[in-house]
């Protein structure tokens, strides 16, 4: 990878996500092994496959956030928010924003839509006003004139 091309995740959605999997995981765990055998025998193979259903789901909603990144390189802007997958050539991307308030950055195009960029959240503070500095001197740069004009 050279300078040009970095990958920035959020790191408090990360962590959380991270966290609160593992968290689940053992809680669910403990919780069927500390119940008493004639209650875990009380549950038919369907209520138990429900279950472990519900927690999959679960994992797999908080997997969508601990993968949540955006990918800059020679090519542009490839930015997954969850299972969504955004590439954005260059020429695409306008400007990129966090605005007073917002959760996360938002990339303007140059067919008038908007693309969230979760993985650039405020909560994130100097690191993500950092990374949106950077992806925006990579974007002037691309559109033909100076960083900063």
């Amino acid at each position: 990878m050279n300078a040009a091309s970095r990958t920035f995740r959020p790191l408090g959605a990360r962590v959380v996500a991270l966290v609160a999997g593992g968290c689940l995981v053992v809680m669910v765990g403990v919780m069927w092994f500390a119940l008493p055998g004639r209650i875990r025998s009380a549950f038919n193979p369907l209520e138990v496959v429900t279950l472990l259903l519900v927690l999959l789901a679960a994992l797999t909603v908080l997997y969508g956030i601990a993968r949540t990144r955006l990918d800059v390189d020679a090519a542009g802007l490839h930015v997954t928010n969850g299972y969504r997958r955004h590439d954005l050539e260059w020429a695409e991307a306008v400007a990129i924003h966090l605005g007073r308030g917002a959760p996360w950055a938002v990339v303007d195009t140059s067919d008038g839509r908007i693309v969230k960029v979760m993985a650039l959240q405020s909560a994130d503070g100097p690191r993500a006003r950092a990374a949106i500095v950077w992806v925006r001197e990579r974007i002037d740069a691309h559109a033909g004139h100076e960083p900063g004009e």
